[in-house]
């Protein structure tokens, strides 16, 4: 086969896979995706900053540098931190062993699985960890590598299951502050339904493979 064959072939499942589920075509990464602190972005709570007062906050983020872990604990209030990628050793504690943010906790530190769906055991504990940082007016942050996949996948969980978000919007809101989200929209987005349908206490309507893990 000729080589310009193969390059239109190759094009036109680019083109498809930016095509992916969504109220918008996906890009390379959302529209509110960004590079600024590790994809940062505040999900619930007011306003925060040095001088703010102290208020339940929630944050969805990619992994951090040492300066922007910096700012979590001082101009985001973040007091308590779930690490789903597994690797708090290598940012978040070494971090604290050259004394940034040496009172911020780390709760949470096992890598997750995009291909896997979360297990009904973590969403207890993260719906236990979000009603304690509420209870305790703190700050907590959960995160993966990019902020995008495991972490927009538990944003949407969270609004859901919170802010009576539908489905629908839900995966557009993940998919507009992450990365790369097409090479992930088959095994993601059947488990955002699934997770409605969890939240609302119905069968699973999805393949078993994305439904809530018992």
């Amino acid at each position: 086969m000729k080589k310009s064959v193969w390059t239109g072939i190759l094009i036109a499942v680019l083109i498809l896979g930016l095509s992916c589920a969504g109220k918008k075509p996906l890009g390379m990464h959302g529209e509110d995706w960004t590079s600024v602190n590790q994809n940062l972005h505040q999900v619930d709570g007011p306003p925060a900053g040095k001088d703010a007062a102290a208020a339940f906050r929630l944050y969805r983020s990619g992994a951090p540098t040492k300066e922007t872990f910096a700012k979590w604990c001082g101009e985001y209030k973040i007091s308590r931190v779930i690490d789903m990628a597994g690797t708090a050793k290598t940012h978040e504690l070494k971090f604290q062993k050259e004394g940034v943010c040496p009172n911020l906790q780390i709760i949470y530190s096992e890598k997750q699985e995009v291909n896997q769906p979360v297990t009904e055991e973590f969403l207890k504990f993260f719906d236990a960890e979000v009603e304690k940082a509420r209870r305790d007016q703190v700050g907590l942050l959960f995160r993966c590598t990019t902020g995008s996949h495991r972490t927009g996948r538990l944003a949407a969980y969270y609004q859901m299951s919170q802010k009576n978000m539908g489905a629908e919007d839900a995966i557009e809101e993940m998919n507009r502050e992450g990365v790369t989200m097409f090479l992930f929209e088959k095994e993601l987005v059947p488990q955002v339904y699934a997770l409605d349908d969890y939240i609302h206490h119905r069968p699973c309507s999805q393949p078993k493979n994305s439904c809530v893990i018992p």
